[in-house]
């Protein structure tokens, strides 16, 4: 499928984002021990069934002083919104069967 995003349609392209604004894209993670998110992320969306009463997220933050500096984040089942910007998404202690996208620029 062609790509139909139109640069002059859209008036606040020549504008740098804030950390604070609104998302303007969105993409699906797949956790990983070994490479980071790309972008980073400044915020995330977990779903979690209904078949699962809690789940698990560890993440390393944005601005953490190093890969070992994680979080382990717990959502209840449905759909959540966490505001923590991100630079990993571990696969190691992120529950399976979960769905978790990124939201960028």
């Amino acid at each position: 499928m062609p790509n139909s995003y139109e640069t002059n349609k859209n008036p606040f392209a020549t504008q740098l984002r804030a950390m604070g604004e609104p998302a303007v894209d969105v993409q699906r993670l797949t956790p990983s021990d070994s490479a980071d998110t790309n972008p980073y992320c400044k915020a995330l969306r977990v779903f979690v069934p209904a078949s699962t009463e809690e789940a698990t997220v560890r993440v390393t933050p944005m601005l953490a002083a190093d890969d070992a500096n994680t979080v382990t984040l717990r959502f209840p089942s449905g759909v959540s919104h966490e505001p923590l910007a991100i630079r990993r998404l571990w696969s190691t202690g992120t529950s399976a069967g979960i769905e978790i996208h990124g939201y960028t620029a």
